[in-house]
């Protein structure tokens, strides 16, 4: 027994000595593998080991490993790198970066072309960059991110489509919108009924070289828009948002209720000053006494307690009490809340054969003002296969539900909600009020009820000296929002497939059809009893929109290399057909407030039209490169559409374009601080189909124009046969660069794009009957520069720091005076064509403009009468520079980004601002707190642009520049900080990724204009009054991988 214990011992000594034999110390450099500079905090371990070491300043490590284990190095910006251990005790690791431009892959028009062959100019929108933006639409991902391209949503209302501009207004009359494409085909549907969770990528074509196979589609550029694919093992995702949104910018400062009846007391006291006959009319001493005699009569509403709140000094009565002080603002508003929801689940087959994702989302986006809703439920299903070596085929289909609930908007003056609160004087109640007391007047169920101004003896109340209020009577936007419902329902529907086969070598051919179908309900209701819908007894109007359209094409790809050459050719023909069908009926004499439908009316009206679009295409490209270091790129189309006549039908676009990759010649071998550089130019041509009307080129009449008892008709439009495309020319020459192992990488591009034969209405003489007939009249010049550049600032293995800027330069000039426009050649399209102010009379504080002096030619004189202003050029609605600024930093686990957009120059004119700047002329309108700076006596002229306060009207508000303002601004559009957890503590949860954020979305404005004032009003750069303002949006949230 004893030896068998004497054997069991030297068997487990042996075993510990083999087990301590296998263990060993595996010793390091970790090295930058583009310039060999040690990386500090590398974090080292052996895989399935639950230590890690980091590496020191200059990059070295030293770890405890088993015998042939395997090394995993990771560091923030870098490919992680498995290493053997091996019989070497020490070892050299070169970690390679992450965001190498080499393999970068530029999706264009009917295929892919790497970055480096490129010969075009576009903006490539990864999903890296933007995945951590919290956005609700594609659209928000192009703000600021994309040089060259305006996209605005002018109205805070959630959902509305944005209005996007790619290097300018080409078309004066027919669509500046860009061609969308969806994976490749063209998509007809909104394109916020895309979500964001399903994009992998976005890429904007803008130069003639990338667009012009696309023809008379692609004239404003494309969007391409790439979703995601499955790949790799099966993974799911879930990414969670709540938030909450208040208005981007303050509202205008406006009076009070007290300041209101002192600015309404100085207004008449000097109206009495100015006509003297006034005192003796109402038998008073002073001006003064005037005032104070007739200031509460005159604004028919007093919500104070004594009967002449204002004395003879001008000052409210220090015993006055108010009796009611409603916020309209605060009751038309609210804080809105926010859900975004979205799930995938992607993957493929072990044999990569069958790739799939499918998704799907869910958002709720309350807006500012009450009643304003959008909620969208969308789902993607994508499968691409591979059944055999030779044979591609896949199917993308998508479906979209939005529901779109807007605040009442009525076509009496004021009557949308946001432009109502602004602009009603502080004085008037929102609901009706027992003129002694200030004591709410309840119905007999108990109920407030609302005050629509109305000189009215309900619940036995009337007004002093019977009058209506003076704003807008009859109407009261905090009582209809709710029951004067305006929705839009949109069913979206996205089917695409496609049949890929290789042929032989480098030859193969693919076949694609695409789908859209839209159905697009709108529904405004008006009651009976409030309201504008009070005078036809209540309205109900309904339109359902049917938009179906198809897409076919078929095209042929070579694509082979022959030593240093390479070429790539892509031949083949499009079809594409659109039917719109719009019907809608109106119905009037509602007995009821609800039901809100048509058929609860008694009168009603109906019509429809159905409309059939087509559009036959060839197209061919080549492309050909030596040794990777030039290219060459041509490219043409012709198409046929029947929006035209027969013998102008067809139209044929070509383009051209080439390349130099300087970094790749020899003579450029030793220049070791430029890693990239390359020039390319490109020229070409397209049209601009897309004209108002499926076939502007005829004539038409309308009937019912009758001779007593005999039907008739008669001509509204004369037909133009030879009405043609609008035709486009656009060169582009362009470099970029990289420096500094690409530490530093950016680009410049001038451009040049006019336009040609634009469509306007050309006047015909009196004696033809006929105003004008469409013709092909007019041109425009859009030149400037776009400036791209990306810098890697600071790179440690903690520690990363990255800045991307943009830059545009955009000048619009007219090269072709339309007929009958005020447009001059030379001049701009986005000029203010409008009178010029010239501030006050500082003798009588009355308003002046100026006007041409007919004595002397070229000088200006003023003038007090609005009528005999000259109208001049004063400044361009367009910004000189308007840009983008990223940073994002990642420290450990941590990232941080902020996102600005900025814009330098332009003229920007503020409709709202001068609905507040009327002097007190209209009586029961606020005004804005700069009235004090209104002029007042020769001695104290004020500002010296405010008149003097007066109710007789002196077109001091009129369109004039002193309300023009300069549009520079900077907004921070998004700040987005986020944490990602460590993958040692998911893996024990089964989880590969999970980061929990906080963003906010339009931080803060810089913003030289009015306060109150929003710059990102339009594309015309002016606000409406009727626009809910850019929202302010807090949200946190998680994203989860498993």
């Amino acid at each position: 027994m004893k030896k068998k214990c004497l054997l069991v011992l030297a068997f487990l000594v042996c075993l510990c000595t083999g087990a301590i034999a296998q263990t060993k110390n595996v010793s390091g450099t970790v090295r930058d593998a583009d310039d060999g500079h040690p990386l500090s905090g590398v974090s080292v371990r052996q895989t399935g080991g639950a230590k890690a070491v980091p590496t020191d300043q200059q990059g070295r490590f030293t770890i405890t490993v088993t015998a042939g284990a395997l090394l995993e190095f990771y560091a923030i910006g870098y490919e992680p790198q498995q290493i053997r251990a091996g019989a070497q005790d020490s070892l050299i690791v070169r970690l390679k970066s992450k965001d190498k431009q080499l393999g970068e892959v530029v999706i264009t028009a009917y295929g892919n072309t790497r970055k480096q062959a490129f010969t075009g100019t576009a903006a490539v929108i990864s999903n890296e960059k933007f995945k951590d933006l919290q956005v609700s639409t594609v659209t928000g991902v192009l703000q600021g991110n994309a040089s060259g391209v305006l996209a605005i949503t002018s109205s805070g209302q959630p959902g509305e489509n944005p209005t996007i501009r790619i290097r300018g207004i080409g078309s004066f009359n027919a669509s500046n919108d860009p061609l969308i494409l969806l994976d490749g085909t063209p998509y007809s549907g909104s394109i916020n009924s895309i979500n964001p969770g399903d994009v992998e990528s976005i890429t904007v074509l803008k130069d003639a070289s990338s667009t012009s196979i696309y023809g008379s589609r692609a004239a404003n550029g494309i969007i391409q828009i790439t979703t995601k694919r499955g790949k790799g093992k099966s993974h799911f995702e879930f990414s969670g948002l709540t938030g909450f949104s208040r208005r981007a910018v303050k509202e205008y400062s406006t009076l009070n209720a007290t300041q209101y009846y002192e600015m309404a007391w100085e207004a008449l006291r000097n109206d009495a000053r100015d006509n003297p006959a006034l005192l003796t009319q109402f038998n008073v001493p002073t001006p003064e006494a005037y005032a104070s005699k007739q200031v509460a009569p005159r604004l028919v509403y007093n919500p104070f307690n004594v009967a002449q709140p204002v004395g003879e000094n001008g000052k409210i009565d220090p015993n006055a009490k108010m009796l009611w002080n409603d916020n309209w603002m605060d009751e038309m508003t609210r804080t809105g809340i926010r859900h975004d929801l979205n799930m995938n689940v992607s993957g493929s087959d072990a044999a990569n054969t069958i790739r799939y994702y499918l998704s799907g989302g869910y958002i709720q986006d309350q807006g500012l003002q009450k009643e304003s809703e959008f909620k969208r439920y969308s789902g993607r299903a994508k499968i691409d296969a591979t059944p055999v070596k030779w044979l591609q085929v896949g199917v993308n289909s998508s479906l979209a539900y939005s529901y779109q609930n807007y605040p009442y908007q009525g076509n009496a003056a004021a009557s949308n909600g946001i432009g109502f609160a602004r602009t009603i004087a502080p004085i008037h109640p929102i609901y009706l009020r027992d003129w002694k007391t200030g004591d709410f007047l309840l119905d007999g169920s108990g109920n407030k009820v609302f005050d629509f101004g109305n000189n009215t003896t309900v619940l036995g109340v009337q007004r002093p000296a019977a009058q209506n209020r003076l704003f807008n009577q009859g109407q009261n936007p905090s009582a209809t929002t709710s029951i004067n419902p305006i929705t839009n329902e949109r069913l979206t529907a996205n089917g695409n497939a496609y049949v890929g086969v290789d042929l032989f070598k480098g030859l193969s051919f693919k076949s694609q059809y695409s789908i859209d179908y839209n159905q697009i309900d709108n529904n405004t209701f008006w009651n009976p009893f409030y309201g504008d819908g009070t005078t036809s007894g209540g309205l109900s109007f309904r339109s359902i929109t049917l938009l179906y359209a198809q897409n076919f094409s078929n095209a042929f790809t070579y694509d082979n290399t022959f030593g240093q050459h390479h070429v790539n050719v892509v031949a083949g023909m499009e079809a594409f057909r659109r039917v719109s069908e719009i019907t809608t009926t109106q119905r009037t004499g509602f007995t009821y407030a609800k039901p809100t439908q048509p058929s609860y009316g008694t009168t009603s009206t109906a019509e429809g039209y159905k409309e059939t679009f087509r559009l036959q295409s060839y197209f061919a490209r080549a492309a050909y490169d030596l040794s990777d270091k030039y290219h060459l790129s041509l490219s043409i189309r012709t198409d046929g559409a029947t929006r035209f006549a027969k013998d102008v039908r067809w139209g044929v676009f070509y383009a051209a374009g080439a390349s130099w990759n300087l970094d790749k010649e020899q003579f450029m071998e030793n220049v070791d601080f430029l890693s990239q550089l390359k020039l390319k130019a490109s020229y070409g041509t397209s049209g601009n189909q897309a004209l108002p009307g499926s076939f502007p080129y005829l004539g038409t009449y309308s009937a019912g124009a009758n001779v007593g008892s005999t039907p008739g008709s008669i001509i509204n439009t004369v037909a133009n046969t030879s009405l043609s495309w609008e035709t486009q020319k656009q060169l582009d020459l362009g470099v970029e660069f990289g420096v500094l192992k690409d530490r530093i990488t950016g680009s410049f591009v001038y451009f040049d794009r006019r336009s040609a034969h634009l469509l306007f209405n050309r006047p015909l003489p009196n004696s033809t009957g006929i105003n004008f007939i469409a013709d092909n009249v007019g041109g425009v010049k859009n030149a400037g520069f776009e400036i791209e550049l990306n810098t890697l600032n600071l790179r440690t293995s903690k520690l990363e720091w990255r800045t991307s800027v943009n830059v545009t330069k955009l000048k619009n000039v007219i090269t072709e005076v339309a007929p009958g426009t005020n447009q001059v050649l030379g001049g701009s399209w986005y000029e203010w064509f409008i009178p010029q102010y010239a501030g006050v009379d500082p003798t009588d504080g009355k308003p002046m403009w100026y006007k041409d002096d007919a004595a002397n030619a070229g000088n200006k004189v003023t003038t007090k009468k609005y009528s005999e202003a000259t109208r001049y050029h004063l400044g361009n609605k367009l910004s000189d520079y308007t840009g983008g600024i990223t940073n994002t930093i990642r420290y450990r686990n941590f990232d941080f980004t902020v996102l600005a957009s900025f814009a330098i120059g332009g003229k920007y004119y503020d409709a709202d601002y001068a609905a507040l700047r009327n002097g007190m002329v209209n009586f029961g309108n606020n005004a804005s707190m700069d009235v004090y700076k209104r002029w007042q006596s020769p001695e104290n002229p004020g500002d010296g642009l405010t008149p003097k306060l007066s109710t007789t009207a002196d077109n001091s508000a009129a369109s004039s520049s002193r309300f023009l303002y300069d549009l520079s601004y900077m907004r921070i559009r998004n700040i987005t900080l986020g944490y990602r957890f460590p993958e040692g503590l998911l893996k024990r949860a089964h989880i590969s990724n999970a980061r929990v954020f906080a963003d906010l979305q339009n931080a803060f404005t810089v913003f030289g204009g009015p306060k109150g004032a929003d710059p990102e009003a339009g594309v015309d750069a002016t606000t409406s009054g009727n626009n809910t303002t850019t929202n302010k949006i807090f949200s946190i949230g998680i994203n989860v991988g498993l």
